[in-house]
């Protein structure tokens, strides 16, 4: 019976992610293309806001509320209060983002006068804070729920619950994008609004199902795991003396930056290339990219036991620059059907090399997970932050001079193909054995002696 109800708090825990799938769909895909779309804010802005939440990683927020979680409880649970605490920032700052975006005006033709319409728009600082609370909430539930499975799952398990997690919450974003879609046919900005409250109520539910009478109250965290935690000015320096941890740092972003900078832009292209309204574009680009990719996410974890994560990723990079290269066509040739069939290439490649790209991060550990996913996570966020920031300004800069929608997402997809392109030039010079090599070595320069197993 002990058993059954582990394999069973393990399975809801699984669920959590399927809130941030609900919200982060929302987010990224609709609002976002509401804003640039119908809102007429310039993408520098929008884009920027919604990358406000990976700058609080890039600050150290991942690293800080780890270490306070291990360091402090709350009424004797560990992890369970810093999870909740984080889910329930999100879900405010969420229900309040769509009615926030509308408050803002920005005016003004030359850049000049939109830059200070902009800084003195108290609607857009008040949407900034909600970002940034957003975002806060992210980084501060996600670091403590994948703690907490650590804490609990067998590690020769920890992959499995991650992966099916992840898995869940880009599931969910597709699904809940395709039926916002169809709710929004008829689009106005109080069904926007009911959507994010909607929304938000069923990642509060889904959270607490997911969550509560996990942990047990007063619980030892595992011998040994504590002394693999290091400050975040020392992680940093860990890191910068290390030239194979660095050249695996730097794959890392420049791998997310080619898998993550077009999220934030398709709904718009498809807004302003092809003129789609907000119900088809929710139900073209998420359903049939995001449905690829998650197929081949679950078909390459499958193989990578038999292909190995550098074919897998290799295979990724290829189909993803040939999709991204498809899609650009595609716009010129403003022909939606073979949009379509460049969706599907390109998910092919963002499915395995998503999948890949994260079995390889977990495995680049050299046994000291604390650290080193910490460092990875980093990575990852400031390679999200410059790929969704960065989108906007192109898209705006391209725009502004040429004056064509089509040369400016083109100059964002060719961004992405190099990118791929990079990865699959840095993939061959990184080495797990040399990295764990240097790892022990360097780590012993960074760790007390007392601490030391």
């Amino acid at each position: 019976m002990n058993k059954f109800f582990r394999v069973f708090n393990l399975v809801r825990l699984s669920l959590f992610q399927i809130g941030f799938g609900i919200m982060l769909g929302f987010v990224q895909d609709i609002l976002n293309r509401v804003m640039i779309k119908e809102l007429f804010l310039p993408a520098t802005i929008a884009l920027g806001l919604i990358s406000l939440k990976e700058l609080l990683a890039i600050i150290g927020v991942k690293v800080w509320a780890g270490n306070l979680s291990d360091r402090y409880t709350i009424f004797g649970y560990r992890r369970t209060p810093y999870v909740l605490i984080g889910l329930v920032s999100c879900i405010v700052s969420f229900v309040l983002s769509p009615s926030a975006a509308y408050e803002v005006h920005i005016t003004g033709g030359s850049l000049a006068s939109i830059i200070e319409s902009a800084l003195t728009d108290l609607a857009l600082w008040k949407l900034s804070a909600i970002f940034l609370i957003f975002g806060f909430g992210l980084q501060v539930s996600t670091t403590a729920y994948y703690a907490l499975i650590a804490d609990m799952v067998d590690e020769k398990d920890i992959g499995k619950i991650a992966g099916a997690s992840w898995t869940l919450m880009v599931l969910t974003a597709i699904i809940s994008n395709y039926t916002i879609g169809s709710y929004l046919k008829v689009f106005t900005p109080e069904r926007l609004t009911q959507v994010a409250e909607i929304g938000g109520l069923v990642a509060l539910s889904v959270g607490l199902v997911a969550v509560l009478g996990v942990e047990r109250r007063n619980a030892e965290i595992g011998k040994g795991k504590e002394k693999h935690n290091l400050p975040f000015s020392q992680a940093i320096r860990l890191l910068a003396s290390s030239p194979n941890t660095m050249l695996f740092a730097l794959y890392i972003f420049i791998s997310i930056f080619a898998l993550f900078a077009n999220e934030v832009v398709m709904d718009p292209f498809g807004a302003e290339v092809f003129g789609m309204p907000v119900s088809v574009t929710t139900k073209l680009f998420k359903p049939v990219m995001g449905g690829t990719q998650l197929i081949f996410m679950l078909l390459t974890g499958f193989l990578l036991s038999r292909i190995g994560v550098r074919c897998g990723a290799y295979f990724g990079n290829v189909f993803g620059a040939i999709g991204f290269g498809l899609i650009i066509a595609a716009g010129f040739m403003h022909d939606v059907h073979f949009l379509r069939i460049a969706l599907v290439v390109t998910g092919i490649g963002l499915g395995a090399a998503s999948v890949s790209n994260i079995t390889m991060m977990m495995n680049m550990t050299a046994g000291r997970s604390g650290i080193y996913m910490g460092l990875w996570g980093t990575a990852q966020s400031l390679a999200i932050f410059i790929g969704h920031s960065s989108a906007g300004v192109i898209r705006d800069l391209v725009y502004h001079f040429s004056g064509n929608h089509m040369l400016a997402y083109a100059a964002i997809f060719a961004l992405e193909i190099v990118a791929f392109t990079a990865s699959s030039l840095v993939l061959p010079h990184v080495s797990r054995e040399a990295f764990e090599a240097e790892s022990a070595e360097k780590l012993s320069e960074f760790t007390p002696a007392s601490e030391m197993g």
